[in-house]
C-alpha cells in the first residue's frame, strides 16, 4: 500500500506540549456556570470536546452556539499565550522538507483555533510546508470526531487508505480510525504510552525523528515490517 499524504497534529507532535488543558476545561466550565448549563456530570476530567458534545445534546441550537463562541474566545487567549512560548521538537523542519521532497502531500489538523495555530506556524516558518491546515475554526467538530480529518483528506485530494495521521494523543488515534486512516502514535505528548496503546494505533514511534524511516517502510516495504520496526503494539 502506497503513501500519498501525511497528516500531522500540532501540539505535542510538532511542538512540545505546553497547552494548559486543565485551565481550558476550567474556563469552559466557568462559561457553563455563567449560562446555568452546568450539570454534575460535567467535570474537569472530561475532554473539552466531550463537554461540548454533552451540552449540544440538551441545549437548543442558539444557546449552544453562544456557549461555544464564549468558550472558544476564552481558549484563544490560552492558546496564543502558549504559542508565544512553545518550542519545536528537534528536526521538524528537516522532516517536513524531506517528506515534501518525496512528493508526499502534508496536512495539519488541530483542535486549536486558527489564531494560535497560525502564530506557532508563523513563528517557526512552517506554514509553507503544509498543503492545507484545518483548525477548530474551520470545522464544526473537533477530534476525536473524524470530520476535521476527512476535511483535510478532501483538501489534499487524498484517500484514507493512502494516508496516515501522526499524533501524540488518544483523540488523534480515535479520529484517524474513525476516518479510515492508519494512525501513528508518537509518545511525546501528555497522553502517555499506556493510554496511547489502549487506543490501538497502527504504528508507534518514540519521537517524530523516527517518522521518515516509517514513511520509507510504508512506501517501499510492507505494513507488517513497518509495524515490527517501529514499536507497534
Amino acid at each position: 500500500m502506497g503513501l500519498r499524504a501525511v497528516i500531522f497534529d500540532l501540539d505535542g507532535t510538532i511542538t512540545h506540549f505546553n497547552i494548559d488543558y486543565v485551565g481550558m476545561r476550567k474556563a469552559a466550565l466557568a462559561e457553563l456556570d455563567k449560562m446555568n448549563l452546568r450539570t454534575p456530570e460535567l467535570t474537569e476530567q472530561l475532554y473539552l470536546y466531550v463537554i461540548l458534545e454533552k451540552v449540544k445534546r440538551t441545549a437548543d441550537a442558539l444557546t449552544y452556539e453562544k456557549l461555544r463562541e464564549r468558550i472558544y474566545g476564552r481558549l484563544e487567549a490560552i492558546e496564543i499565550k502558549a504559542a508565544r512560548e512553545v518550542t519545536l521538537h528537534p528536526n521538524i523542519e528537516e522532516i517536513l522538507r524531506e517528506l515534501r521532497d518525496r512528493g508526499i502531500r502534508l496536512g495539519l489538523v488541530t483542535n486549536n483555533g486558527r489564531s494560535g495555530a497560525n502564530l506557532t506556524l508563523d513563528r517557526f516558518k512552517l506554514k509553507a510546508f503544509f498543503d492545507t491546515i484545518v483548525t477548530r475554526d474551520d470545522c464544526q467538530e473537533m477530534k476525536p470526531a473524524p470530520a476535521p480529518v476527512i476535511m483535510v483528506l478532501a483538501r489534499l485530494n487524498a484517500q484514507a487508505e493512502d494516508s496516515i495521521l501522526v499524533g501524540d494523543g488518544v483523540m488523534d488515534m480515535i479520529a484517524a480510525k474513525a476516518a479510515g486512516l492508519r494512525s501513528v502514535a508518537v509518545a511525546t505528548g501528555p497522553s502517555g504510552m499506556q493510554h496511547l496503546l489502549q487506543a490501538e494505533p497502527d504504528y508507534v514511534i518514540a519521537s517524530i525523528s523516527d517518522l521518515p524511516e516509517l514513511v520509507n517502510l510504508l512506501e517501499f516495504g510492507s505494513g507488517q515490517n513497518a509495524s515490527k520496526t517501529n514499536m507497534a503494539p
